[in-house]
């Protein structure tokens, strides 16, 4: 998926309780640092380039973590 896209998530598989889960963007690790550098060095072009193109973003949460649970039972792990 694009960095900088949000969307749910929704996992299903037969006898199991459907799950979702909620995906959305944060300003990434490197990401504050980067449109730092960018700005510095690349000038207002290269800022706007990694904002337009979601460069500085990372999905969270990364990765995706869900317990199905059993129509008639307890939760099972799953990825």
């Amino acid at each position: 998926m694009p960095r900088k896209s949000e969307f749910t998530a929704e996992i299903t598989k037969d006898g199991y309780k459907p799950a979702s889960v909620h995906v959305t963007n944060k300003v990434g690790s490197g990401g504050g640092a980067g449109m730092a550098g960018n700005v510095l060095v690349g000038g207002i072009i290269g800022a706007a380039v990694d904002v337009g193109s979601g460069a500085m973003l990372d999905l969270t949460p990364n990765p995706v973590n869900v317990t199905l649970e059993k129509d008639g039972g307890g939760p099972v792990a799953s990825r």
